[in-house]
């Protein structure tokens, strides 16, 4: 529906001329709002919030934890838009990065390398840092209206990204694999596979499924993957990298990949668990949701 482009449109008017206190107190009013008025929504983000947390937590600090999470939620929103209005130099002086030395020094060699993040914090900041290092694109859902797709993709390259569109076309993935034997930065959300049809991984202690995104365009092009992730802080945003991930590039393909993915999987555990508040769950993940 146009309605939510048009949402869209008069949130980022909104945001460009009150102060950005002011944008930020409305974004999370709004969103306890929607939390607290949505009891299905409420319960699905606890359920999350309390795998994300794991055992020794109590109940109401699952619930706080959940509450935190929607707080979160329009943070990230206010930045989407607010960083993309900002000096890259001033979102550079604002972001930290953690163990990025093996980062770019593969970077440095010119190979292509992949990016992997879950729905968490505040990616963009994170991928104004990539932008200094190669040429950077991002995989995007296509959502629909496309007015709305297309405003994001016109948002996303105001930091300086490509967008490839999450089309199932087979060219698409061709002109991927393409890009990435010729050096770019390729970053892809990989926490959630909405139809539950991706690989079978064991993710914070139950099987669910992840899409193989990452694990095919490894073993097709040689580049390394990079578990990633960028959470907010009071003054900024600060990333971590993990040890990169290489594909077996002789071990038979449907093992491969089920090996990469449990990886990222584990990867992706480590890091959301820095701070769960800031991961941006706020669907049905595992099949046992889904019921």
């Amino acid at each position: 529906m146009k309605i939510s482009y048009y949402a869209f449109l008069l949130a980022e008017k909104l945001i460009d001329i009150l102060p950005e206190s002011v944008s930020r107190v409305i974004a999370r009013f709004v969103a306890v709002t929607y939390y607290y008025a949505f009891s299905r929504k409420r319960v699905l983000v606890m359920k999350n919030m309390r795998r994300a947390l794991g055992s020794g937590f109590t109940e109401r600090e699952v619930r706080k934890t959940a509450r935190r999470a929607a707080l979160f939620y329009a943070d990230y929103w206010i930045d989407f838009y607010r960083v993309g209005k900002m000096n890259k130099e001033r979102v550079l002086e604002r972001f930290e990065l953690k163990n990025e030395e093996i980062l770019e020094e593969v970077a440095s060699r010119g190979n292509g390398i992949l990016i992997v993040l879950p729905h968490y914090g505040s990616w963009e900041a994170g991928a104004v840092y990539l932008t200094t290092l190669g040429n950077f694109a991002a995989v995007a859902e296509v959502i629909k209206p496309m007015e709305l797709f297309e405003l994001f993709v016109k948002q996303r390259e105001k930091f300086g990204i490509r967008i490839y569109p999450y089309d199932h076309n087979a060219e698409t993935r061709e002109k991927i694999v393409e890009a990435l034997k010729d050096g770019q930065i390729l970053a892809l959300l990989c926490d959630r596979d909405l139809k539950g049809t991706g690989v079978e991984v064991e993710f914070f202690g139950e099987k669910t499924t992840l899409p193989p995104g990452p694990a095919v365009f490894s073993m097709k092009s040689g580049a390394p993957i990079f578990c990633v992730n960028v959470r907010n802080k009071k003054d900024g945003w600060v990333g971590r990298i993990t040890e990169p991930i290489y594909a077996n590039p002789d071990a038979p393909r449907e093992k491969e990949t089920k090996r990469i993915m449990q990886m990222v999987a584990e990867r992706l555990e480590e890091l959301i668990q820095e701070d769960p508040a800031q991961w941006h769950m706020f669907m049905s993940a595992w099949p046992s949701d889904r019921k």
